[in-house]
């Protein structure tokens, strides 16, 4: 089998039969659709990092892969193509283009060996207001640990409210650190 790269360089040759293959390294090779390496029941460790890829879709990978790497590409979706590895422990899926981040969970939902999923910090940020929108509410008013200890516009702190909002505070830390 040929996969196609970018400009005029040599396509590259990934063996047509089944071949006892544990680990395939095709990093930084300028591909830009990820090849079907289905057939390969052994394969365990794909890195697919640092490459054009667009699109993942289809089953294009035995459901025995322990570890997928396609960090740094153009992905914009993983849509169907994914929620069959239910063996799957380590998924880098950093610096892409994805779009549908609930998409992107429920495609993740079946991987109960899943350890690692690489997330940026806005990605994780998006996921918790989408998910967990009270929790975010009260973590956006919490600065350093503690809660922010500010009134609302044109209002004047009290005593009473000072001393009011210092023990909700304390309640919030300890429900959140539990």
């Amino acid at each position: 089998m040929e996969v196609c790269r970018k400009g005029n360089e040599a396509p590259l040759h990934i063996p047509s039969k089944e071949v006892h293959i544990g680990e395939l390294y095709l990093a930084k090779r300028g591909l830009s659709t990820v090849p079907d390496l289905s057939r390969f029941s052994q394969l365990r460790y794909v890195w697919l990092n640092n490459n054009r890829i667009k699109d993942v879709h289809g089953n294009m990978f035995n459901c025995c892969l322990a570890e997928l790497y396609l960090q740094n590409n153009e992905i914009t979706s993983i849509s169907g193509s994914l929620r069959h590895l239910t063996c799957l422990r380590v998924l880098l899926l950093h610096n892409n283009q994805l779009k549908d981040l609930e998409e992107m969970v429920a495609e993740l939902r079946n991987m109960h060996c899943l350890q690692t999923v690489k997330v940026m910090q806005a990605e994780r940020t998006h996921a918790f207001r989408l998910f967990s929108p009270e929790r975010q509410r009260i973590l956006d008013t919490l600065a350093f640990g503690r809660r922010a200890l500010t009134c609302p516009a044109g209002r004047k702190m009290t005593q009473d409210t000072l001393k009011l909002r210092c023990n909700v505070s304390e309640r919030i830390e300890n429900i959140l650190w539990i």
